[in-house]
């Protein structure tokens, strides 16, 4: 249990939009969203999915850091959370986790790599993948001072040729050599909340369906977690997310031997994340808002093409 003396104040890490607006698009992406069954493997009955934020960062610690560093984008973590990505794994160790996807920015490379040595999850079983990068809002990448370049991300991001020249410069040899790569670059930039928790939702599933079966850590960024929460919970606001703050989540699979629903299994504030459920009413007003807005759409398409013909 995370101690409520731990939470940060008030509006740190709070995305940066109205709790409307996230109310919005996580309607409008849960009504797009279709669940889509999938076979379980042989000889997997449950799977569980732990989707993680990365450790302090020197620029939340080093106010001046952004303004002189030629990548303040890509801060690496502090001291502080360096410690906690490595306690972290103590934390992690009883849900059997074989598999870890990380983001290719510093800050979740370093992190992964000290918590999967804790877990003893050896390099050939990471998987660097842009697909659970951070939310590609220029305005949110980076602290006061700092700034993006201008042009798409891949241009600038990635230190030499591609990600896994960038991966080979950010850990040891000995590592980088032996690790997997998932999508190779970022695609949508820059992002809307809506554009990034669809990322974010797709990512997970595929990476669930992509370990077959094995219970997977995915080490990624603050929306990133949020939006392990509201791809169940489409009605919650996420908030806040601590450093190294995980959600469980598990599915079991069903008599006719495909996987059932994904369901929550962290509590709230337990593992170092926090939502607010009390917004289903909201949501469901939403919900139906949007329906009424699609159905009068439809109708009105129906008689538009009735007098066309």
């Amino acid at each position: 249990m995370v101690d409520d003396e731990e939470k940060p104040e008030p509006g740190e890490d709070q995305p940066q939009m109205s709790i409307t607006e996230q109310l919005k698009a996580q309607t409008e992406l849960a009504r797009e969203e279709e669940f889509k069954r999938t076979p379980a493997p042989p000889g997997k009955s449950k799977q569980l999915l732990v989707v993680m934020r990365h450790g302090e960062r020197i620029d939340e610690v080093d106010k001046e850091w952004s303004a002189i560093s030629k990548r303040p984008y890509d801060p690496f973590l502090s001291d502080h959370g360096e410690d906690q990505a490595k306690k972290v794994a103590a934390k992690l160790k009883k849900f059997g986790i074989k598999k870890v996807f990380i983001s290719p920015f510093f800050r979740c490379l370093q992190t992964a790599s000290f918590a999967a040595e804790g877990l003893g999850i050896q390099p050939q079983d990471w998987t660097v993948t842009c697909a659970v990068g951070e939310f590609m809002n220029p305005k949110m990448m980076v602290k006061k001072g700092g700034k993006c370049p201008e042009g798409h991300i891949n241009s600038w991001f990635f230190e030499g040729n591609g990600l896994k020249e960038h991966v080979a410069k950010k850990l040891p040899k000995q590592t980088a050599s032996k690790l997997q790569y998932g999508q190779l670059d970022f695609k949508r930039y820059p992002e809307n909340l809506l554009n990034s928790r669809r990322r974010y939702n797709r990512a997970f599933q595929a990476i669930a369906d992509e370990a077959q079966g094995e219970n997977v850590l995915i080490v990624t960024h603050g929306d990133g977690v949020n939006a392990s929460v509201t791809r169940i919970w489409p009605w919650s606001i996420a908030h806040p997310v601590l450093h190294t703050g995980f959600t469980v989540a598990v599915r079991e699979k069903e008599d006719d031997g495909m996987w059932g629903h994904w369901k929550m299994v962290s509590k709230r504030g337990e593992t170092g994340v926090w939502w607010r459920a009390e917004l289903q009413p909201a949501y469901h007003v939403f919900k139906g808002a949007q329906g009424v807005v699609q159905g009068a759409a439809g109708t009105v398409g129906g008689i538009f093409n009735k007098l066309k013909r």
